[in-house]
């Protein structure tokens, strides 16, 4: 079965995967050169002492909304405001790490937005799809977006249009080739046991401040380091019964996690291409239609293991792949403000790979600074 990868754009062949062909740098799920770049790993973009916990209640779409983060966690998650049709109102928890926030009715909440302790006990807050990433990213997708603490900005951008495609080709480009940047299959995972490590050691083959994306579904949980999908991009899995890609862009540092259905994603296939970032085909017999977006939470290792010590996590040895998980195969790449793609409109009220936190809600998008979140 072929394989589709997920850059910018992910690609459908008459098996349903993604290709890496094109990458879409509006969207910028780029999967950009090969991982072939050597060069250390970046320096931790979190390294803060302070881990405060802070709410912040807001409206997207004419939706009311609660975001909840933290810098030094780290962690950031967005919810809706309602349950069982009333607007409860949220304060941060400190310290009580997975439970984040409390409602004005007694309820404790935690990054999951279930209801952990409270008269609505059991109860579950919808999730609004939303992810970080690198601000390059969505300025360039969305010209003059709505930025917290600044407002939007008005600008004109020049937006070049060809048959088939829904989006501007001006911001299409060529990223690796195909089956350069392999997708994994059916990962090996292993289950680490704190009583095996010595005090002081690394954990497993993370440290603390790796960051990990955790996915929870029927009950079922698992993790998926980002030093993995650094070097593929694309993990094709099952969680709790159902099929799913986690995907996320090292060159633009934004994590999705989508339903699959039947379908392999790889680095491969010509018929038809999706935006990473909206799960949107954009290109091809499938062009209009969207993949279901799934809840994830995006952590650091260190904080997870908080939750769950003995998590069940993606062995760093793979069948059939010898890549060196825990370097980064980009060099230097996330510790400078080089940018090699052809942005649609290049958005400087932030610098380019300053990490922000964005939510996309009935196609209205708003980004929060992480700096908001430190209290």
């Amino acid at each position: 079965m072929g394989k589709a990868s997920l850059p910018s754009l992910l690609s459908f062949t008459a098996m349903l995967k993604w290709n890496t062909l094109l990458s879409l740098v509006i969207l910028l799920w780029t999967v950009g050169c090969g991982p072939d770049i050597p060069g250390p790993t970046p320096e931790h973009l979190y390294t803060i002492v302070d881990r405060s916990v802070a709410v912040v209640e807001d409206e997207v779409a004419g939706q009311p909304i609660v975001v909840v983060g933290s810098q030094g966690r780290p962690f950031f998650s967005a919810f809706d405001r309602r349950l069982n049709g009333e607007l409860l109102g949220f304060q941060a928890v400190q310290s009580r790490f997975p439970v984040v926030m409390e409602d004005n009715y007694g309820n404790l909440w935690n990054v999951f937005g279930e209801a952990v302790q409270g008269p609505n006990a059991g109860q579950q807050l919808e999730w609004v799809p939303a992810s970080t990433g690198y601000w390059f990213m969505f300025g360039a997708m969305h010209p003059g977006i709505y930025l917290y603490g600044y407002g939007d900005d008005t600008v004109t951008v020049q937006r070049d249009t060809a048959t088939g495609w829904g989006v501007p080709t001006n911001a299409v480009q060529r990223g690796s080739e195909f089956d350069g940047i392999p997708a994994l299959d059916d990962p090996v995972f292993t289950t680490p046991n704190p009583l095996e490590s010595r005090p002081g050691e690394a954990f497993f083959y993370l440290e603390d401040e790796d960051l990990v994306v955790v996915v929870r579904i029927n009950g079922e949980t698992k993790v998926y380091p980002h030093a993995i999908l650094d070097w593929h991009e694309i993990i094709n899995d099952e969680i709790g019964g159902v099929p799913v890609a986690v995907t996320y862009s090292p060159l633009t540092s934004s994590t999705k996690v989508w339903e699959r259905d039947s379908t392999t994603f790889g680095v491969t296939g010509l018929e038809s291409y999706w935006l990473q970032w909206e799960g949107r085909a954009v290109h091809g017999s499938l062009k209009g239609n969207y993949l279901k977006q799934l809840p994830f939470l995006e952590t650091s290792w260190g904080a997870w293991r908080l939750v769950d010590p003995t998590p069940v996590v993606v062995a760093d040895e793979q069948p059939g792949h010898d890549n060196p998980y825990g370097s980064y195969p980009y060099g230097d790449y996330a510790n400078n403000d080089f940018v090699s793609y052809p942005l649609l409109h290049d958005d400087q009220r932030l610098p380019p790979k300053q990490r922000v936190f964005c939510i996309l809600l009935n196609g209205t998008p708003k980004v929060y600074p992480l700096e908001i979140f430190k209290e």
